[in-house]
């Protein structure tokens, strides 16, 4: 017969045997491919999921300019896509990756006094709900149903509006054809263009269908664009490179043709690499424990079932066998399963990688083949193959007597060195993982600790069996003696220590990360999103933003949120403004309960008067005893529209005796906010005067105002600069004294505000004392305002660690003292909404002129950190856990089983000379229990070791930021991963004890060993 007949019969003799060493080959070719494909697969889901939670306009490209008549901004729309095109057709992957685009072209226009935006947009019609006709000829519109209402507007119409600038520009009259109501507000197809934000100072959108329409003044200012989305399902990871570079050349190619590209995609993709470099550098290190143990497992079950073949190579030996044929006789079968191992292997990684990118990654993506994957292979095989020839080493290399003995060899001297060199390499290792928290060495860490103490408790067991049996031996007990000897002479038991070790120390530790990160990425989803559904928003002003969310949730379920960033000694502080009477139902404050942050937001709005609201005149009744002969003086009134900076308008001349003043207010209709009163010259100049007033009363619209001038502190002088002297005197009379030559005004405020707005601080105070209890910062407007410290937190609701949270209503009446806030760009508005805010908000906020942006929530939010790099990491150290877990279970059964008939031969006969059936049970009991028993405490004990010392320094949720630890008992994957621990080894031991159960005398009679 051939060798190749000799193994292949052997495989087919010890089918059971082979299939298991078949099984660790290819479960190590398995955990070796792994890495790469799953490292490429979790690459591309990162770029997936980062591409699809950026917004369109994010990752979008636009195309166009922005100008008059001189600039490309006035070249018809054709003439852009056709430079376009021709720039496209030289790079074919952009334009691949490029969806269709959408034509945009708007400028501003003034309908009668309030502004709004002349519009073209492709196919708009199609998106629009229209009662009449799309606007498809020229000098045609369609206005939306909002403004048609608020105009007195109707289809048939003509309706004149301003293009161009208000000193140069020129009237247009166009029909209105249709009126218009937008089916989705929100939709991608609009871009971030806010179409739909009717005020009181703006109307929505006025479409026309013909792009010369928005050119007949020549003056006007065009924003003519051609809006391409990215096609982000298209977007492979090969396709990076190519895309930043071609961005690039596009720019440059068409700066030519006086056309801009812009587009934030390099800077999103800047972004997801950060991911995508930690999954490459993660993923490798996470699948080493998990081959290593593979192959010490091949090992140990190699060098078994060579052990148990000594005979036969003895016989092969006796029969003139040279050394390299009696080698290949001993392993032949075991290389073969090796390497025919490799294919399955592959095939299994990479249906192991698809089934796994099917439930964790993103929609779409596939497991890819590529030469990583058959490099790890072939690196699986040559290690497989050498774990198995160093396995079989030792006992082909002794003589033929060695090989015919029945007593198991003695561990000698070489295997104290190679444990000794194992301990101080995991140990090495094991330091520099410490030292280095935050690298994926660290994720080394808990093996490599499991290593040490492994070893460390197998010498334990070993110097306790041989202490037990010395003990027992005395004493003459059986059941002890019987285990203590078995665990004593066991060949390979302290090696199977250390796997059991380090199996159940991998899956302790990955379960207690991954419960970890688990509780720190629900952590990281609450504080970042701040409610359950926030809303990014496009809003007028903060006030117009109050009355929306008020119109579309009248229940208090949702609240109106504006936001702005300022720095203090170069770091970031964020502002956060909040209605105080919904923060308590609305937001998710981790740490804190309901009831506390009532108290808190009750803090934040303290009880001042109520706004002094005017409509369209203003009456006042002033008393003046006495006026100096020059020069002669005014009274005024400081009034504030919603948004707008407040103006002062004039009552009249300042005379004698008891008279009333009026004044029309424009621009009030909706109502205005009465900020004070103002005496000054009526011509200028800064000619010093000293005057007494009483203001007896004040009245809007004929209705008489609750103005408080009885209550002290209601009205207060505003500081004046130029040094003049304003005293206020309160009683039935408001009393002013006025006395200097400031050539500003002298203004009396009415107080309706906080003197300094109460604030939650996060962090320091931002300014020189970080425990000032009083700072002043920038607040919506660029003048600083006052702020005292009502509370501290260590972290707000989407603000983090620095940040200040305070009454929006309080501080928009405090910034609108001085600045207009429709034109401060800074401010960013949202709406904060809870669990049980009406489902269609988004829709009823766009009724109400308010555009949605974005919608987040704190599961959405979750859902995309679970497929962020440390959570796809953990999976598969979870996964490599598990593995490990039944690598160990395997190779105790295995082991029990190799040798199973000299072991059940020496049971019958322990039977034959007296010893009881229920003591060789508790024996094989007792010797289970130990050697399982050990390695289950120790291993336990490695994995939470390894993970409250590793996991503070490891990155849970981000890259690069190491969070808090916290481990909160509970169900999760580490109970689930004890049970699961247990019951498999309490398995293998009921096993075990039936096959030995099998030890019967009549196995003596048939002499089997």
């Amino acid at each position: 017969m051939t060798a190749w007949t000799v193994m292949l019969r052997g495989i087919r003799y010890r089918a059971g045997r082979s299939f298991v060493v078949f099984l660790l080959a290819v479960t190590a070719t398995t955990a070796a491919v792994l890495a790469p494909a799953y490292s490429r697969a979790a690459q591309q889901s990162v770029l997936t999921d980062g591409l699809s939670a950026a917004s369109t306009d994010a990752t979008g490209l636009t195309v166009g300019a922005k100008g008059t008549a001189d600039s490309a901004a006035f070249k018809d729309l054709a003439e852009i896509r056709l430079a376009m095109n021709t720039a496209l057709a030289k790079d074919q992957l952009l334009a691949d990756r490029l969806d269709l685009p959408v034509a945009a072209i708007d400028t501003e226009i003034a309908v009668g006094d309030v502004s709004g935006r002349l519009a073209y947009r492709d196919n708009a019609c199609y998106h629009l709900t229209i009662d009449g006709d799309c606007p498809d000829n020229p000098g045609e519109i369609a206005v939306s149903r909002r403004t048609a209402t608020a105009q007195n507007l109707k289809v048939g119409d003509r309706l004149t509006v301003r293009m161009g600038p208000a000193t140069g520009g020129h009237d247009k009259t166009f029909t209105i054809r249709g009126v218009y109501t937008p089916k989705d507000g929100d939709a991608a197809y609009w871009g971030r263009t806010s179409y739909f934000s009717a005020s009181d100072s703006t109307v929505d959108a006025v479409f026309s269908m013909t792009e010369d329409d928005l050119r007949l003044d020549r003056a006007a200012t065009l924003t003519t664009r051609l809006e391409y989305p990215l096609r982000a399902d298209r977007i492979r990871l090969d396709d990076v490179a190519g895309l930043r570079d071609g961005i690039q050349i596009l720019g440059d190619r068409l700066r030519g043709e006086e056309l801009e590209v812009t587009t934030t995609l390099p800077a999103v993709l800047r972004d997801i690499d950060t991911d995508q470099s930690s999954i490459g550098r993660t993923a490798p290190v996470i699948a080493v424990p998990l081959l290593l143990l593979c192959w010490f497992v091949l090992f140990l079950l190699v060098a078994s079932l060579t052990e148990e073949r000594a005979p036969e190579i003895a016989l092969a030996k006796l029969r003139g066998y040279p050394a390299g044929r009696a080698a290949r006789f001993g392993l032949g079968e075991v290389l073969l399963l090796t390497a025919a191992a490799v294919p399955v292997g592959i095939a299994a990684g990479l249906l192991l990688v698809q089934a796994a990118a099917g439930a964790l990654l993103a929609d779409g993506v596939r497991v890819e083949v590529r030469w990583p994957v058959f490099a790890a292979a072939g690196l699986a095989l040559v290690a497989g193959l050498a774990a198995a020839l160093l396995a079989g080493r030792q006992t082909l290399a002794r003589p033929v007597l060695g090989l015919l003995r029945r007593v198991p060899e003695r561990g000698g001297w070489r295997a104290g060195v190679a444990d000794g060199v194992v301990v101080a390499l995991a140990a090495a290792s094991l330091a520099a993982a410490v030292n280095d928290r935050g690298s994926p060495l660290a994720l080394l860490a808990p093996p490599l600790l499991a290593v040490v103490l492994g070893i460390a408790a197998a010498r334990l067991l070993g110097l306790w069996s041989q202490a037990r049996l010395r003990i027992a031996r005395r004493r003459g007990r059986i059941v002890p003696l019987l285990s203590a000897a078995q665990l004593s002479r066991r060949p390979g038991g302290q090696r199977l220590v250390v796997v059991v070790t380090v199996a159940v120390a991998l899956l302790t530790f990955a379960a207690t990360a991954w419960d970890a990160a688990a509780q720190a990425r629900r952590d990281a989803a609450d504080d970042t999103v701040g409610a359950q559904r926030v809303l990014t928003v496009a809003a007028d002003h903060p006030a117009a933003l109050e009355a929306a969310v008020d119109k579309a949730d009248p229940g208090g379920h949702a609240m109106a949120v504006v936001r702005a960033s300022q720095r203090f000694d170069n770091v970031p502080v964020e502002l956060i403004g909040v209605q105080s009477g919904r923060f308590a139902d609305v937001a998710v404050w981790r740490g804190h309960s309901r009831a506390e942050v009532g108290d808190l937001a009750a803090r934040l709005h303290p009880n001042v008067a109520a706004p002094l609201r005017v409509g369209k005149d203003l009456a006042a009744e002033i008393s003046v005893d006495a006026l100096p002969a020059k020069p002669a003086l005014r009274v005024a009134a400081i009034v504030a529209a919603p948004g707008q900076p407040p103006r002062t308008v004039p009552l009249g001349g300042l005379g004698k005796g008891t008279k009333s003043y009026h004044a029309a207010l424009t621009g009030c209709a909706t109502g205005c906010r009465l900020v004070g009163l103002a005496i000054g010259r009526a011509a200028g100049g800064s000619e010093p005067f000293a005057v007494s007033v009483a203001v007896r009363g004040l009245s809007t619209d004929g209705a008489p105002l609750t103005a408080g001038f009885d209550l002290a502190g209601r009205w207060r002088p505003r500081l004046s600069t130029g040094g003049a002297q304003v005293t206020v005197r309160s009683g039935a009379a408001l009393g002013v004294d006025v006395a200097g030559s400031d050539p500003a005004d002298a203004v009396v405020e009415h107080v309706d505000t906080p003197e300094a707005l109460p604030a939650v601080l996060a962090g320091g105070a931002p300014t020189d004392d970080a425990a000032a209890a009083t700072f002043k910062l920038p607040g919506f407007s660029d003048q600083p305002q006052p702020f005292t410290v009502a509370a501290h937190a260590t972290e707000l609701p989407r603000a983090g660690r620095r940040g200040v949270l305070f009454d929006l209503d309080y501080a928009t009446r405090m910034a609108e003292r001085g600045a207009s806030l429709a034109d401060n760009a800074t401010l960013r508005y949202e709406v904060w909404a809870s669990s049980a805010a009406p489902a269609d908000l988004d829709r009823r906020l766009a009724a109400a002129g308010v555009q949605v942006l974005r919608t987040e929530t704190i599961d959405g939010q979750l859902a995309q950190l679970a497929r962020r790099a440390p959570a796809l990491g953990l999976w598969l150290y979870l996964l490599a856990g598990g593995a490990a877990i039944l690598l160990a279970i395997g190779v105790v059964l295995l082991t029990a089983y190799v040798g199973v008939r000299a072991r059940l031969y020496e049971l019958a006969a322990l039977r034959v000379a007296g010893v009881r059936a229920g003591q060789l049970r508790r024996a094989v009991f007792r010797e289970y229990r130990a050697l399982l028993g050990l390695p289950l405490v120790v291993g336990l004990a490695a994995g939470l070791v390894g993970a409250m010392v590793m996991l503070p320094g490891i990155p849970l949720v981000t890259v690069g930021v190491a969070e808090p630890f916290t481990l909160r008992l509970g169900m999760g994957a580490l109970p689930v991963a004890v049970a699961v621990i247990v019951g498999g080894l309490l398995a293998v031991v009921l096993m075990v004890l039936r096959l030995m159960g099998r030890a019967t005398p009549e196995r003596l009679r048939d002499g089997a060993q």
